[in-house]
């Protein structure tokens, strides 16, 4: 009996070899652990949002990916996926966002907005919820690259922690020429009139685009400027005074107006005998009277009114007011929520 091998057995044995070897390290490679826990996080989560108290909690966990899209959290590795979804609230990942990265691992909501509360010109609210609104614009429904930790902070903020300052607006009449007669050959001892106002500088700086409406009133009058050689039939009669500018404020914050008020009515006279020539509109008479209404096209500021006179001796008048610039906020977004006490609160995770 010949018991002797063939010759290419030893080729079968490393062949049968290599496959138990590849076939034991594939079954080395089989995930057998368990998904990353979603219903822990997601427990997290609502154990924050839930909070009759600002508050904030954390847990591990050992997704590589985590996806938050409003109420359901997804978390994935390579053991697999799970899912799972919170009752109450809306979650915010802030991935991405250093100040809300940092309220979320507990930082004072005055330390992370103190550039703005600082600055009478910024809110820190409004910053803060566009903050919120940007984030969840920017991460909800995306997979984020876990590191191991979610953190999740229910936020409380009153919008009245901040203010802003109010702004000067202000209106300024300036006489900038005075009135004279377009024709004079009359000597000084039979007529010397007194200065009126022949023209005014009407500036009006303010809140940009916000718009002042001015309006003059008086009234033109030359008869009891005139000496009396003038006779009566040639003195034109009193004309009311009526004269209405409106300017915008633009990026620099001031617009103005030359107003040069003339009169309809002319006196046009050879004064008898050798005492010369007259030629003349009527003068602006003092005082003049002005009322200014200031308002915002966009409705955000409140609308002003103020009034007052201007006499030739005084050369200027000014007249100012203080804006007050109120904040609204809304409540609408599904993230921003509002409490009883009328303050807004939201929950911010970070993973």
């Amino acid at each position: 009996m010949d018991l002797d091998a063939p010759a290419d057995a030893w080729y079968v044995y490393v062949a049968v070899a290599i496959v138990s070897v590849a076939l034991a390290g594939l079954a080395l490679g089989v995930s057998t652990g368990p998904p990353p826990d979603a219903e822990r996080a997601a427990t997290t989560i609502e154990g924050a949002t839930t909070s009759e108290y600002p508050a904030r909690a954390t847990v591990e966990h050992d997704a590589e990916t985590v996806t938050i899209d409003r109420r359901t959290i997804t978390m994935g590795n390579d053991h697999g996926t799970s899912h799972a979804s919170v009752d109450y609230g809306v979650a915010v990942p802030v991935r991405g966002n250093e100040r809300l990265e940092n309220l979320t691992a507990g930082a004072a909501f005055k330390d992370e907005y103190a550039e703005a509360l600082e600055d009478g010109d910024r809110h820190a609210f409004d910053e803060f919820q566009q903050d919120v609104e940007s984030a969840f614009d920017e991460n909800s429904g995306r997979p984020i690259r876990a590191n191991g930790d979610l953190r999740a902070r229910q936020v409380t903020v009153d919008a009245a922690v901040d203010e802003l300052d109010p702004v000067e607006e202000r209106l300024t009449i300036e006489v900038t020429d005075d009135w004279e007669p377009i024709l004079s050959t009359v000597p000084d001892r039979i007529w010397d009139p007194e200065p009126y106002i022949g023209a005014m500088r009407v500036t009006y700086t303010g809140p940009e685009d916000r718009r002042a409406t001015v309006h003059m009133d008086g009234e033109y009058r030359l008869s009891d400027t005139l000496p009396d050689i003038v006779p009566n039939p040639a003195v034109p009669d009193p004309e009311p005074l009526d004269e209405t500018v409106e300017l915008a404020a633009t990026g620099h914050g001031s617009a103005s107006s030359v107003i040069r008020p003339r009169s309809d009515g002319q006196i046009n006279i050879s004064l008898p005998g050798d005492s010369g020539r007259l030629r003349s509109s009527q003068p602006a008479r003092d005082p003049l009277e002005f009322t200014v209404e200031a308002t915002d096209p966009s409705g955000d500021l409140p609308s002003a009114t103020g009034s007052g006179e201007l006499e030739y001796a005084d050369g200027s008048v000014e007249w100012t007011n203080e804006v007050e610039r109120d904040m609204e906020f809304d409540h609408e977004h599904p993230a921003i929520g509002r409490n009883d006490g009328g303050n807004y609160y939201v929950t911010l995770v970070a993973v």
